[in-house]
């Protein structure tokens, strides 16, 4: 795993972001396979969009938590709480890619 940068000295501060390898085949590939799966299969299912209607934000918003919670189940992300709680704020958009 490629280690963390340290969090920035302020709270507005730019964050140095990590290299993530995005090609077919990769770790990050098959993870993004598997919550695609995850927010596809809330999306059609009876709590979904197409059967409750929603705004576009809850749906999006439910896609995410449902593809986060199933990767986090299965252990195939970590959260790190100890970067989590040290940081004074984080960025809300990415302004250009690592």
């Amino acid at each position: 795993m490629t280690a963390k940068p340290p969090l920035p000295s302020d709270s507005f501060g730019d964050w140095e972001r990590i290299s993530v390898d995005e090609q077919e085949g990769s770790d990050f590939a098959q993870i993004l396979r598997l919550g695609t799966f995850a927010a596809d299969n809330w999306t059609f299912s009876p709590q979904g969009p197409y059967q409750q209607p929603q705004t576009p934000a809850e749906i999006s918003s439910s896609q995410i938590r449902e593809a986060l919670l199933h990767l986090l189940e299965l252990g195939l992300i970590d959260i790190d709480a100890d970067r989590l709680n040290a940081a004074d704020g984080y960025p809300m958009q990415r302004a250009a890619r690592p």
